[in-house]
């Protein structure tokens, strides 16, 4: 049976050579150093530092700390196990396009916006992408972008387009593009960032080369965060 600390080493071992791969500087930067640098501008590293940190104390209690050749700092069970799926999530990440490609309804500029209604509504949709013919993205159709629209104008909907809808909510959504190779830390790193400024992502849309002129590939709402915050949860 192999050992914990064994166990542990090796999980060690696998994030210090990712850590060599992202950064290629000198080898001689100890394991919290690099973390502390890559929290700088990596998704992952900012999100695991502290627990990182924490891991690397014990790393060197392990390998230093023994008596007559034999660890004398064990870690427990389930600490391996939440260090090994910390190295897992770094050195095979969760990719969008395992889990959250879709085939995703979108409708046009020049569509009469009361049949695009009546399909949201047999749908269930609150809210669609709007793409203009040319496949460039314009913004997001909500239901109440609609209602808005009707009670500012005293308007029906019965001969309007789209396109004469959508400004009175574009402000209100907020969308965010990523492609399928991206991984799970970038959604919710994309989401928090946004809240950290003050605003809210509601959508992000999976697009060939996260490139707005793409047709979604799938669509990510903060409706599937808390099932994405449990998948990278370490």
């Amino acid at each position: 049976m192999i050992k914990n600390s064994t166990r542990f080493i090796e999980a060690y071992n696998k994030i210090e050579i990712e850590m060599e791969r992202r950064m290629k500087i000198d080898r001689h930067i100890g394991f919290s150093e690099r973390v502390r640098r890559l929290a700088g501008y990596d998704p992952f590293f900012k999100r695991y530092r502290r627990v990182l940190e924490e891991f690397a104390d014990l790393r060197n209690a392990i390998i230093h700390e023994r008596i007559d050749g034999e660890v004398i700092a064990e870690p427990h069970e389930k600490v391996v196990e939440q260090f090994e799926h910390i190295a897992q999530l770094l050195t095979q990440p969760t990719l969008i396009k395992e889990k959250y490609l879709c085939k995703v309804d979108v409708c046009f500029t020049d569509e009469n916006v009361l049949s695009i209604a009546q399909r949201m509504i047999s749908k269930s949709y609150s809210q669609l992408p709007v793409y203009s013919r040319n496949y460039e993205f314009v913004g997001m159709l909500t239901t109440d972008t609609m209602m808005r629209f009707q009670v500012l104008n005293s308007v029906t909907l019965e001969d309007k387009k789209v396109l004469d809808v959508l400004p009175v909510g574009k402000d209100v959504q907020r969308v965010a593009f990523l492609s399928p190779e991206n991984s799970l830390i970038d959604v919710v790193e994309l989401f928090e960032q946004a809240m950290g400024k003050g605003s809210k992502l509601h959508v992000i849309l999976i697009t060939k080369q996260a490139k707005r002129d793409h047709l979604p590939l799938g669509i990510i709402t903060v409706h599937e965060l808390p099932e994405i915050y449990d998948q990278i949860r370490a």
